[in-house]
């Protein structure tokens, strides 16, 4: 048993929160804009498709094309992250994420001008995606390493509760252009300053206190990348992120469209929308607690079952705001976990050792799921005028995501108590 030391006693989870506050805070924010663009999708599909004849396939493929793009790119960013720490990655990210949101302010009337955009946000956003947040505090967080995570990625969240609204209000009274250039000016003026003040992982920490910032990481404990692809949860981990990841943001992506389809107004159609934002809020810092304390294939097989009902409440959708409601509240209990999972699955089930490049490939294998869904099922309601076939069809993989989780089994312990 390893003997107790003042390090080993600064990883009690009060210490931790005393000392890492500024930077969880910094990083909820840093995630919470890294979504923007996402999140917001499903109000400027009716002002692109009104102006420039795109069809929904066409205008959720864009977001798409940025996603695909981030498979190859994110795992390549982990080991660098690894290699030279948060800090240095995640300063660069607020003015680059802003040069991304400003190339698809300038977009039309050529689809594939829209396609080039969204391929240059998928390499400009990396260095504000969560990889770089969530590395930075489970460095530095263990015995509350899952609800630090929640806090971090609850940024999210808040922004799915705020930043769709504000878009479509934008929108409504000064264009959809002017709304991305408001979203990358708001990046730029919020997100730099505070990750100047406070982004520092554990390296950086360490290297404060030894005045040797040079210093590389020993021992630290976890598996290498080629030892957690050969093991069966890793695979596991991906196939039910990249189910769950593509049900949630196809049915987030097209809520919008499904509302006013059903004869709601855009605006009515964001604030029901914006109800993901407190619940899944919420279910994240609730998911955190439990994942501190429970199994973690149980904790996420109950999360991915919930949307499921999502799936059921919209088939036939007649504009039932109530519906609408439970239905997108139910979801937000999916985006509560998936983000999560991907950051603390990655690091309780395969350690601290190659965390970036880890995550990196879980993250690319959810990524796949949740670019590759949208426009499939906008292609599906092109053709049909429905969205009832992809929602039966969505449920069915959802119950697949959670025998998946269920069938996980309980993870090593990877102790990182030296480490800082």
């Amino acid at each position: 048993m390893p003997t107790q030391t003042a390090e080993t006693v600064e990883t009690a989870p009060r210490n931790e929160w005393r000392e890492g506050w500024p930077l969880v805070l910094t990083a909820a924010l840093g995630c919470a804009f890294a979504a923007s663009h996402a999140v917001t999708m499903g109000a400027f599909i009716g002002p692109l498709t009104a102006e420039f004849g795109w069809s929904r396939g066409e205008v959720t493929a864009g977001i798409s094309f940025g996603a695909l793009g981030s498979i190859f790119l994110i795992p390549a960013l982990g080991p660098i992250v690894d290699r030279i720490g948060a800090r240095k990655i995640g300063l660069i990210g607020p003015p680059a994420y802003a040069i991304g949101l400003l190339l698809i302010s300038l977009c039309g009337p050529s689809i594939y001008g829209w396609y080039a955009a969204w391929i240059a946000m998928a390499i400009l956003s990396l260095f504000i995606s969560p990889l770089v947040w969530t590395m930075a505090v489970a460095s530095r967080f263990e015995k509350s390493r899952g609800l630090a995570l929640a806090f971090v990625l609850a940024g999210m969240s808040v922004g799915a509760a705020i930043f769709p609204l504000a878009a479509a209000t934008l929108i409504e009274n000064f264009g959809w252009r002017v709304a991305y250039r408001v979203n990358a000016l708001a990046a730029l003026v919020i997100v730099l300053p505070l990750a100047l003040a406070f982004l520092r992982d554990a390296r950086d920490i360490r290297a404060t206190k030894t005045d040797l910032p040079d210093t590389p990481e020993v021992d630290v404990p976890g598996l290498t990348l080629r030892e957690a692809l050969r093991t069966r949860a890793f695979w596991q981990i991906i196939a039910m992120l990249a189910l769950v990841a593509g049900v949630y943001n196809a049915i987030y992506q097209h809520f919008q469209p499904m509302m006013t389809d059903a004869g709601m107004t855009a605006i009515e159609a964001a604030a029901i929308a914006g109800i993901i934002g407190p619940v899944s809020f919420a279910a994240r810092l609730f998911t955190g607690y439990l994942l501190d304390r429970f199994s973690p294939s149980l904790v996420a097989a109950f999360a991915f079952a919930v949307p499921i009902l999502s799936c059921l409440l919209l088939i036939g959708f007649d504009g039932n705001p109530v519906i609408a409601g439970i239905a997108i509240a139910c979801c937000a209990l999916a985006s509560g976990a998936e983000i999560d999972m991907i950051a603390y699955l990655g690091a309780r089930y395969f350690g601290m050792r190659n965390y970036g490049a880890i995550y990196g490939f879980i993250f690319a294998g959810h990524t796949l799921g949740w670019a590759l869904f949208p426009p499939l099922v906008g292609a599906m309601f092109d053709r049909s005028g429905s969205y009832d076939t992809a929602l039966i069809i969505m449920a069915a993989l959802l119950v697949v995501a959670v025998l998946l989780a269920a069938l996980l089994g309980k993870p090593e312990k990877h102790d990182i108590s030296h480490q800082i």
